[in-house]
């Protein structure tokens, strides 16, 4: 094999790799949280009797949060801090769901329109603890809503969301409760705060400097293959 040919297979096999490079994310990092995590090894119990205040995740009540995202990502997991009844195995769902802007609400009740990008299906801890599930939707600039509930994707467990995490900022809390989605906020009638709410992912990245150039390099090896030639 001569030296020119050679060096546009090695250019070739760079190039390629650059283009790989460029389109794989980066370590998968928290992208969004509503709250930093509070103390965990809560039984049930303590949300039950009003020690810890607790928001139900049941078949009848979801909880969720608005997040916006600015740049294109994919999600890998979400997840907050959770617990369930003591010796039983009950799950529970979370979903991504799209919004039209950030006083939006899920398209339907029972989580059944195209607005709902994604699920997965978690199992309660007991006691509370921070859980995660798998759940990979490409995300593009705009609001979204992940929800938590029950009796839908599989899901049949009874819990809660243990309410014991300073809010970051200003979470837009809503949730589906009286047969209705609402804001969990004074306006509504209902407050609650002090969720944890996690999407965990990736941002997508730009192409790199590193592929142009190569890109660039390639194109001028073949220019100059095909004049010698």
């Amino acid at each position: 094999m001569n030296l020119s040919r050679m060096f546009a297979r090695a250019s070739l096999a760079l190039f390629c790799s650059a283009m790989v490079f460029a389109a794989t994310p980066a370590s998968a990092a928290i992208l969004f949280e509503s709250g930093t995590l509070g103390p965990t090894g809560i039984p049930l119990t303590e949300l039950t009797s009003g020690n810890i205040p607790g928001a139900n995740v049941t078949p009848s009540v979801f909880n969720g949060v608005r997040f916006e995202v600015s740049v294109p990502v994919l999600t890998s997991q979400v997840g907050g801090h959770f617990v369930g009844s003591l010796g039983t195995t009950g799950t529970f769902f979370g979903a991504i769901v799209e919004l039209d802007d950030v006083n939006d609400f899920p398209d339907s009740d029972d989580l059944s329109t195209p607005d709902v990008l994604g699920s997965t299906v978690l199992a309660f801890p007991e006691p509370s603890a921070e859980v995660f599930g798998n759940l990979e939707v490409l995300l593009n600039p705009g609001w979204y809503a992940l929800v938590f509930g029950s009796g839908l994707f599989g899901a049949s467990g009874d819990g809660a969301m243990v309410l014991n995490n300073p809010d970051i900022g200003d979470p837009s809390y809503i949730a589906y409760v009286s047969s209705r989605w609402k804001n969990l906020a004074p306006t509504d009638g209902i407050e609650f705060k002090d969720y944890r709410f996690v999407v965990k992912g990736t941002i997508i990245p730009e192409p790199s400097t590193l592929y142009l150039s190569l890109l660039l390099l390639v194109t001028l090896f073949l220019f100059r293959h095909a004049i010698l030639h």
